[in-house]
């Protein structure tokens, strides 16, 4: 029996259908072809949303390095460290002196902290590792120098210090003993 025989003439049958087969491999080369379009856009879109997320973490990390240098800087130590004293001592500065200035320059380094905090754009764990404890011991100071300013007719709220003197509360420190 010849391969003739059963109806597959070499030339014939290729002849007769090569529209089938050219649609044949056209169809399995689009198929490829939209497979391999869906990898490579998978695999980009994976990329960039990993390089934004890292972006955005060196972008916080970048933040809370510009805050820190300004809280540690001497004139917002300076002016934390009046506020201790006139808490201490009760004797808190008038609107308009110095050291009124000095104690709200450090305080609102706090509030824009704390400000940065509230929209993501410094990491909570960070800040409260690093400012725990100042946090926690400026809290009755703060709140009683807010006290004194609402006496003397300023009443900003600093909504954001506030938050961030709560969040500090609240959190465990894991510092060593």
């Amino acid at each position: 029996m010849s391969f003739v025989s059963f109806g597959f003439n070499s030339t014939g049958w290729w002849s007769q259908n090569k529209d089938l087969l050219a649609f044949a491999v056209s169809f399995i080369a689009l198929v490829l072809s939209v497979w391999s379009t869906r990898q490579t856009v998978g695999r980009t879109w994976d990329t960039a949303h990993e390089t934004l997320k890292r972006t955005e973490a060196m972008a916080r990390a970048g933040t809370f390095q510009r805050m820190h240098e300004m809280l540690v800087d001497p004139k917002a130590a300076r002016g934390r460290r009046m506020l201790f004293d006139a808490y201490v001592n009760d004797d808190f500065p008038a609107l308009g002196e110095e050291r009124w200035d000095e104690i709200n320059y450090a305080l609102a380094l706090y509030d824009t902290l704390g400000g940065y905090l509230c929209k993501g754009q410094v990491d909570e764990d960070i800040v409260l590792e690093l400012w725990h404890h100042p946090l926690v011991n400026i809290t009755a100071p703060v709140h009683a120098f807010m006290v004194h300013r609402e006496q003397n007719g300023v009443s900003a709220p600093w909504a954001f210090l506030h938050d961030l003197l709560r969040r500090a509360a609240l959190h465990e420190c894991a510092c060593p003993n």
